[in-house]
């Protein structure tokens, strides 16, 4: 019997720990951290303000400005739009998509990393309105209006890859509120397997 109970409690252990997810004031610490972050060979990102809607970086001597909003478990964030053939004005929600995406474990994936160049064909060759990778961490929506069509960058809280800060400390990425918890994940689950093995082929003992 006292198997049986350790069996359940191992179970809802796993279960718990892997429903964490981080929050909208967690993220946004993470994101008013950005300071001093070369993002191309020309390009630095001085430092970072946010507002209640807005999210302000100081790229070189100039100011851009990426609205946002959080809807449950969602993180968006306007970028630019795509008319005629080019994408125009959105570099400075792709630096932020793309520090968040680097600021993650998620593995690289050239079909799921949304710079210009792969918007433009999502676009081009397979429109949808909305494109989602397969750990449904990141994810863009295409809004038409008028001759246009705006991009908005998603970053999804509880994917598979949570974006992760930075312990100044000891300069390792960290997350206190959900972090990459699959080697603790697995482990338990081994625990539990070999358990319910153990009670199955012994059910007299286990009593």
């Amino acid at each position: 019997m006292k198997k049986v109970l350790l069996l359940i409690i191992l179970l809802i252990i796993p279960i718990s720990v892997f429903a964490k997810t981080p929050n909208k004031e967690e993220t946004l610490k993470i994101i008013k951290d950005i300071e001093n972050i070369n993002v191309d060979e020309e390009t630095k990102i001085y430092s970072t303000n946010v507002t209640e809607n807005k999210i302000i970086f100081k790229i070189n001597d100039k100011l851009k400005e990426i609205p946002y909003t959080f809807e449950n478990n969602k993180f968006s964030f306007i970028g630019g739009y795509y008319s005629n053939g080019n994408i125009i004005d959105n570099e400075a929600a792709f630096y932020l998509y793309s520090i968040l995406e680097n600021k993650s474990t998620i593995p690289y994936d050239e079909t799921n990393y949304y710079n210009n160049k792969r918007i433009k064909y999502l676009i081009e060759n397979n429109y949808n309105d909305t494109f989602i990778d397969s750990t449904k961490t990141f994810g863009i929506t295409f809004g038409k209006e008028k001759n246009r069509i705006n991009i908005i960058y998603n970053y999804y809280l509880d994917g598979d890859y949570p974006v992760m800060g930075i312990d100044e400390e000891t300069d390792e990425f960290t997350n206190p509120a959900t972090g990459n918890y699959s080697l603790l994940v697995t482990v338990m689950l081994v625990c539990v397997l070999s358990i319910a093995v153990y009670t199955v082929v012994d059910p007299k003992k286990s009593n």
